[in-house]
């Protein structure tokens, strides 16, 4: 069977984004186990978010697993732990079989994936496979309060569209690290 190629993706309206943080919290209460965020810090669990927030030059991007097509994480995986779901086309992780060597993080060309001390393992988003398969959107689309994250059909985004949001991305990111525009 042929891959699929992924076909869903979460895109940000960086104009709407605040940076409050509710994606954040959202994911990592989720993938604690939890629904409620004061039962998950009552509980002493591990909060531990799969979106991550890079500011510069006064604005925000939040940073998550893009799922890219040609995914530099899963051809650079040693032991099979990422791979790609012949189903959604979303890059997915085996946690069990993470050796937590970090190649995936060093050529993640987002920097969305991130290793976990305690775990010592790498997290990075995993589009909410367990709510997206029902029909869902991820819990960080579910918890903005403004809107500015939503899940798009890639095919349906115009060439311009995926190219300007690549470059206000990318701005950000630069100013940040200090380097500068092409």
């Amino acid at each position: 069977m042929a891959q699929k190629t992924r076909s869903t993706a979460v895109v940000v309206d960086l104009r709407r984004c605040m940076a409050c943080r509710s994606c954040q919290l959202a994911c990592a209460k989720a993938h604690a186990g939890f629904d409620d965020i004061v039962e998950a810090l009552l509980s002493g669990a591990d909060l531990v978010p799969r979106v991550h927030l890079v500011s510069a030059e006064g604005m925000t991007v939040p940073v998550q697993c893009q799922h890219c097509e040609d995914a530099p994480c899963v051809a650079v995986c040693p032991s099979g732990a990422l791979y790609r779901d012949e189903q959604t086309g979303a890059v997915r992780a085996a946690p069990e079989r993470c050796i937590g060597c970090k190649a995936c993080v060093i050529v993640c060309p987002f920097g969305a994936a991130h290793y976990d001390s305690r775990s010592r393992r790498v997290i990075r988003c995993d589009l909410c496979a367990d709510i997206i398969e029902a029909g869902e959107v991820p819990r960080c689309v579910a918890a903005c309060p403004t809107h500015a994250r939503r899940v798009v059909d890639i095919e349906g985004l115009t060439q311009k569209r995926r190219d300007d949001a690549a470059r206000r991305t990318i701005h950000v990111y630069q100013a940040q690290r200090g380097g500068e525009e092409d």
